[in-house]
């Protein structure tokens, strides 16, 4: 088990793939929704008979039935599928759509680390003792500082909620990385350094008298996409305004800049509570669970 490495700045070094941690804050994410409301997170690798299948797999079993729209009609097939997704493949996506949140690849800052080689030995479950000849190594980093870059789209708020519950548990170490993790290996803080919010469009809040209200796309979007994608209502919360960036394309994009420990997390978290707690797997994709037709 080694560390994937790339070339960077004239040598190889060592780097966590951006969709590796998208996969761990993904796994993170669904112990949350699945504290809050067992059916609010599909089981990514569940098949259409097990209890949760996967969002994607329940899709493909959809996809010749009389409701699904003709191949052609994209658009509708996007909001139909949107809507009937579980809230962790809504933010992560599926086999279906992209999802809204995207992950970079995560950088040394500094000097990039030098792996560490470990011998292990199995274990022979009869005597307790090494295995013969089951000898394997480990590569390890005991101390660096990764950066990288979360991306969220068309977001709303409550997806941006359950990623401050996410990142709080990285903050405070609870979130592992890798390999071995039942070995003590995998531990890491994580920091959000800042927050940026850009708005596009002659929509874009403005602040009024230190306040901002933040909206999300179910305050965006109209009333017909409202319901075609199955958007939250209501879909703002009003929180303390940062100071705005210049922006070189005034009345298209309005930017704001937040420090990550000022960022309005708490304003955000209910309504992802509220989102997970009151969630129900709609009627289309509970009749094509335990392979029953629709």
């Amino acid at each position: 088990m080694a560390f994937v490495k790339t070339w960077r700045n004239g040598t190889q070094e060592v780097y966590l793939p951006g969709s590796s941690l998208k996969g761990t804050l993904r796994s993170h994410a669904e112990r949350i929704a699945r504290t809050l409301n067992q059916t609010a997170a599909c089981d990514p690798f569940g098949k259409i008979n097990d209890p949760h299948p996967f969002c994607g797999n329940v899709f493909e079993a959809r996809k010749d039935g009389s409701d699904w729209p003709e191949r052609e009609q994209r658009d509708k097939i996007n909001r139909l599928v949107y809507h009937d997704s579980c809230p962790i493949c809504r933010l992560f996506g599926s086999t279906w759509f992209a999802g809204r949140l995207a992950t970079e690849d995560a950088y040394a800052v500094g000097n990039a680390p030098k792996p560490q080689q470990r011998d292990g030995v199995g274990i022979d479950r009869f005597t307790g003792g090494a295995a013969q000849g089951v000898k394997f190594d480990l590569e390890v980093v005991t101390e660096a500082t990764f950066a990288t870059r979360l991306h969220l789209r068309n977001f709303e708020l409550w997806q941006l909620g359950l990623l401050g519950f996410v990142l709080n548990d990285f903050a405070d170490g609870l979130i592992r990385i890798g390999a071995a993790k039942s070995r003590g290996l995998g531990r890491v803080r994580g920091e959000v350094k800042q927050v940026r919010v850009d708005f596009l469009g002659p929509q874009a809040p403005q602040p009024q008298d230190g306040q901002l209200t933040f909206r999300g796309l179910g305050a965006l979007a109209t009333a017909a996409d409202v319901q075609a994608y199955g958007l939250a209502q209501p879909d703002e919360v009003t929180v303390p305004a940062p100071a705005a960036n210049p922006t070189s394309m005034p009345g298209l994009r309005q930017t704001y800049v937040f420090d990550g420990g000022a960022f309005p997390w708490t304003a955000l978290a209910p309504l992802w509570v509220a989102q997970a707690t009151q969630y129900h797997v709609p009627d289309a994709m509970r009749a094509k669970r335990n392979g029953r037709p629709s």
